[in-house]
């Protein structure tokens, strides 16, 4: 089934499908990693990211089951981390080609793009045998949590913990774009990537549940998850370019690359920068989403406005107390 939870389907049971789906995919794709392994390794990571944001929407509800399951995807994540960050130098190069005119230093990109190119393969050849073993560890670790994740004790969960859940990840947005600054360090721009991926997930999760959230927020949020991950993509690209600049081969033109390099990190972060502004400022899009969507949703199902039902009783399963403030809690450094 799609990443969705069913408008009518019940919370606890939505998100154990929800986590074994995404569990067995992984497995699948780390199964057969061989046939293409850069394809199978992002596949993988990207599908760990889906679950985590699934794990996360039941913090608040469910504190200790949220901790679990997260940091269970994201140690397979980690896991094959590495034979993923020598793609993204070849991707970042993809990127900056696109805004390269100059025939020399054109040519200067293809042939850097070109050294990456060899040189991931290389490092993917040399390390496949310890690849190898990661992943093999990793699909064992799959295989047993199914069985862990169909039983899962979310019998008591709701839909309204879902959204609150989805309410604390958006908080967490706006607190990480607050501390943004023209001269932020990338780390810093690391950490709100990471919030805004796990809340587009999470609107496309939440589909259902909140539809004007997700037609209204999900594109915004996926293009600034875009606009993030080439600015981290470059950063890799820039930092390699510093620290090894024979690295690679090219003795021509690496100054001006780097500048190349330069202007389009500034480019993607101011860009970057307007969206959150967009977005997580106050009196931005979702206020007007959240007074809107009683009167939207009636008129488009011919309904009246919802109220609570027996699945949106609060859950017995935690007291319900105010959210601990985004910053009090320790992050977690993994990108």
């Amino acid at each position: 089934m799609a990443y969705l939870i069913g408008a009518d389907e019940p919370a606890g049971k939505a998100v154990r499908r929800v986590l074994r789906e995404q569990n067995a995919r992984i497995l699948a794709l780390l199964e057969n990693w061989t046939a293409d392994p850069a394809d199978a390794i992002h596949r993988a990571r990207q599908s760990c990211k889906r679950a985590r944001a699934v794990a996360q929407l039941l913090k608040p509800a469910m504190p200790y089951v949220a901790v679990v399951e997260n940091a269970f995807f994201r140690d397979i994540q980690k896991r094959v981390a590495y034979a993923r960050d020598a793609e993204a130098l070849v991707e970042a190069l993809d990127y900056l080609q696109v805004g390269v005119t100059e025939s020399r230093l054109a040519e200067s990109v293809a042939m850097l793009r070109e050294s990456l190119a060899a040189r991931a393969g290389r490092e993917l050849e040399s390390h496949r045998s310890n690849l190898r073993g990661q992943i093999d560890q990793a699909c064992f670790q799959l295989r047993d949590a199914d069985g862990r994740l169909a039983r899962l004790p979310v019998a008591a969960l709701r839909r309204r913990d879902l959204r609150r859940g989805a309410g604390r990840k958006w908080e967490r947005c706006v607190a990480e774009f607050a501390a943004i600054q023209d001269r932020s360090p990338a780390e810093a721009y690391h950490s709100w990537r990471r919030q805004v991926k796990y809340a587009a997930n999470q609107a496309q999760l939440l589909a259902n549940l909140e539809p004007l959230r997700a037609q209204s927020l999900g594109p915004r949020l996926r293009e600034l998850a875009s606009l993030l991950g080439h600015a981290q993509d470059l950063e890799l690209l820039e930092t390699l370019l510093r620290h090894q600049p024979d690295a690679l081969r090219i003795d021509t033109h690496v100054q001006r690359l780097r500048h190349l390099i330069a202007a389009s990190l500034a480019q993607l972060r101011h860009r970057a920068r307007e969206v959150g502004g967009e977005l997580f400022r106050p009196a931005a899009i979702l206020p007007a989403v959240a007074t809107s969507l009683s009167v939207t949703e009636q008129q488009y199902s011919g309904k009246g406005a919802a109220t609570d039902g027996a699945d949106d009783a609060a859950s017995p399963s935690r007291r319900v107390i105010p959210d601990r403030d985004p910053d009090t809690s320790r992050r977690r450094q993994f990108r």
